[in-house]
């Protein structure tokens, strides 16, 4: 079957999760045999080189790359022309007719335009929406800890009801959390769409010498699980945007307590964003946080497998966070704020979770990862179990029976 997938952002633009999500999907359908190619934007300047892929990739010019960069009052008039943007509904309906696809995947839609679900329509093309975000109830798509009224605003009722009449329903919506579903379906949104609840596919590590042949994670024996540390002390992880949103100020913070009563401890950065200098500033005296940057997808997968454990302080409400799915896969310790989505992935004692936005709550889960380091067998196997549910093929598999 030839699929189109449509995302705001793709290589080498890709920014966060939904990006990350939409890569593995393309490579798990190609795996088993399907033609595909993307459809997705770039920014007007086109500053980085387009690497050479092996499936087609068509670029739409949009200035959403660097929207945080223009002042607020152009910002409001890019969302409504987003909304109604005539210029990419036929441009991607053009790539959509001459490259003749039978199925269209959309993802995240803010940049491409939301006329893009009419233009699928009027083609008449199988169609299959995921949701990553509440970006079509509120146009940031966050929703922060504290502040859940900025979504009954005026402003925002009236966005949400014009999304609500554009979107219509597509033959089939998944959402890769119950609380995003939820969220949606309580505004009315989707009311005759196919609904499914399936979580974001991560993608599979290669196994390394000395792993179970045809085993999805690695044999480890009882005496080494969660007795990762390589620094003498305990290495905390951090893996994400560099974002106020993402509770990065917070952990620093609560990171530079703790190092008092415990010494040996450290904290890894592994990321970029707009606030990385002052997080660096926030940091300034403190030798065991370390910035890294964006190390790329096999250094995330090292650090991964060193670090004690995968802190997730978000302050805002998530939907299922590439970056937890892929620590419970490296059977890595979480913890995490109790916001959104977080909490499914963490069931059945499969991480921890502590207070949105409360240092003290937050400190007192990192001390008890410190002093239980080397007895966390039971949430390790736990994550384990959790995280096979986000096998590529399995999804790749529900993928195939909802297109049909």
């Amino acid at each position: 079957m030839k699929i189109c997938l449509i995302n705001n952002l793709y290589k080498p633009y890709n920014r966060g999760g939904a990006e990350k999500v939409t890569e593995t999907i393309v490579a798990g359908l190609r795996q088993v045999g399907h033609e595909v190619f993307i459809v997705s934007t770039r920014p007007c300047d086109n500053k980085f080189p387009i690497s050479n892929f092996q499936f087609p990739i068509f670029y739409i010019n949009s200035l959403y790359y660097n929207l945080n960069k223009l002042p607020k009052f152009i910002k409001i008039f890019w969302q409504i022309w987003n909304m109604f943007n005539v210029v990419s509904y036929f441009k991607i309906k053009n790539i959509l007719r001459e490259n003749k696809c039978e199925a269209v995947i959309t993802n995240n839609l803010m940049g491409a335009g939301f006329l893009t679900l009419s233009a699928i329509r009027s083609l008449k093309i199988k169609h299959l929406h995921i949701a990553h975000d509440i970006q079509l109830i509120h146009a940031s798509g966050l929703m922060h800890y504290g502040k859940e009224g900025i979504i009954d605003g005026l402003v925002a009722k009236i966005y949400s009801s014009i999304c609500r009449w554009l979107f219509n329903s597509p033959p089939v919506v998944i959402f890769p959390s119950c609380w995003l579903k939820d969220f949606y379906l309580k505004r009315n949104f989707f009311t005759k769409s196919k609904i499914s609840v399936l979580p974001n596919p991560v993608e599979i590590v290669p196994r390394q010498a000395g792993e179970r042949a045809g085993s999805f994670y690695p044999v480890k024996s009882q005496s080494t699980i969660g007795t990762r540390s390589v620094f003498n002390g305990v290495k905390f992880l951090f893996l994400g945007q560099i974002e106020k949103h993402k509770g990065v100020f917070l952990l620093i913070d609560v990171f530079n307590k703790i190092k008092k009563k415990y010494p040996e401890v450290e904290l890894l950065l592994a990321g970029d964003g707009s606030q990385i200098e002052s997080a660096r500033q926030r940091a300034a005296g403190n030798k065991n946080i370390k910035f890294l940057g964006w190390p790329g997808d096999e250094q995330v997968d090292k650090l991964l497998s060193t670090a004690n454990c995968l802190v997730y302080p978000s302050l805002v409400y998530e939907n299922c966070p590439n970056a937890i799915q892929r620590a419970l896969a490296a059977e890595l310790p979480v913890l995490a704020s109790d916001l959104g989505g977080i909490p499914e992935l963490l069931n059945q004692n499969a991480g921890v979770l502590f207070k949105p936005a409360d240092m003290d709550d937050l400190a007192k889960k990192m001390e008890w990862m410190i002093e239980n380091r080397n007895n966390l067998n039971n949430l390790i196997q736990a994550g384990r179990r959790q995280a096979s549910a986000f096998k590529i093929e399995n999804y790749i598999k529900e993928l195939e029976s909802l297109i049909k």
